[in-house]
């Protein structure tokens, strides 16, 4: 059975957009990639504030499922600036302790203008 978790995602110009923040299946609960939008907008000049702005929302979000960030277990992570790794990385730290998720980060275009990093995640209610 399907779960929707979280609210519905307004994109940059305020229109709903069509997916879901989260989906659980069984105990697995799926986030769509996040971007750093508040009140539908894009926040933070630098990849460490657009990256804290992101796991915040991924916090939020988890919380409905009363989930956290320590059960997260796999995170993809898109980055527009190969640059910007370490900065993101040191962020990314700050919030997980091991045994840390499993990660892929790659370099690309994103579709929201001002979007330095797109995070998505996976957690699970019986990570322990």
């Amino acid at each position: 059975m399907l779960k929707q978790i979280g609210s519905p995602i307004k994109g940059p110009s305020g229109q709903l957009l069509p997916l879901s923040a989260g989906i659980e299946v069984d105990g697995t609960v799926y986030l769509s990639g996040q971007l750093a939008l508040c009140d539908g907008r894009i926040v933070g000049d630098d990849i460490g504030e657009q990256t804290a702005m992101i796991l915040a929302n991924i916090e939020t979000i988890l919380a409905t499922a009363d989930l956290t960030l320590q059960d997260i277990f796999k995170a993809s992570i898109w980055l527009t600036r190969r640059e910007d790794f370490p900065a993101f990385n040191a962020v990314f730290a700050s919030k997980f302790s091991e045994p840390y998720p499993v990660r892929s980060t790659v370099v690309s275009d994103l579709v929201v203008d001002g979007a330095l990093i797109e995070i998505e995640v996976t957690a699970t209610r019986s990570r322990s």
